[in-house]
């Protein structure tokens, strides 16, 4: 690749950036439903023809933002220390854990989460997206529990998609959105402890592998 070509396409992926930035303030000043192109030009002291040069629609600018946001700021990180908990526990962390980065958004950042529905509702490679990087995180997870004995030996791939849809009330804004503001996680912790369940192995009297009669 030519030296040239190189360097526009670097200037080109830190214009994208720039618009991405300053979409994301635009909408947190005005709202998804009020923010336009113009709004976004205006903050980066642009034409609104230069952003349409990067972005091919509004549509395209607005998936982009909410791309950024569920990347960066709805993205949970499993626990690192493996070797000290169980895969059982990390998956319930993690799962509590995006719960609570949902709720977080939703009561400390009410427009960016109002965009985080709008792309779900329409799902938007941004959504899609989101809920791939979800479900691989899960798979992971589930892969540490089959290598330790945790988890049943099965499709790696099936049991992370059924644990997802089972748990997806936690992790959907729109189910977000329509819980109370006194909304307790006890009852998370509930469902995630049952999903995670389903994944452990049993004896045939009944008992899962901890040993533990239920």
């Amino acid at each position: 690749m030519e030296v040239g070509t190189t360097v526009k396409n670097q200037l080109e992926s830190d214009y994208m950036s720039s618009i991405i930035e300053a979409g994301t303030s635009a909408c947190r000043l005005y709202g998804p439903s009020k923010t336009n192109v113009i709004d976004i030009a205006r903050l980066l002291g642009k034409s609104p023809a230069s952003v349409y040069k990067i972005f091919r629609s509004k549509a395209a600018i607005w998936d982009a933002i909410a791309g950024n946001f569920f990347e960066k700021d709805l993205r949970v990180t499993p626990s690192t220390d493996g070797e000290l908990t169980s895969a059982a526990s990390r998956l319930i962390e993690t799962a509590l854990g995006q719960h609570h980065l949902m709720l977080q958004a939703r009561d400390g950042d009410g427009q960016m989460f109002s965009l985080a529905v709008l792309a779900a509702e329409g799902t938007w490679p941004s959504f899609r997206n989101h809920l791939k990087r979800l479900k691989a995180t899960v798979g992971e997870l589930v892969s540490a529990g089959i290598a330790t004995g945790e988890f049943v030996p099965r499709n790696v791939d099936a049991l992370a998609s059924c644990f997802c849809a089972s748990i997806i009330s936690l992790w959907d804004p729109r189910f977000i959105g329509a819980l109370p503001s006194n909304h307790s996680e006890l009852p998370a912790h509930e469902l995630a402890s049952f999903a995670v369940a389903g994944l452990r192995k049993f004896t045939k009297a009944g008992e899962e592998s901890d040993g533990k009669q239920r």
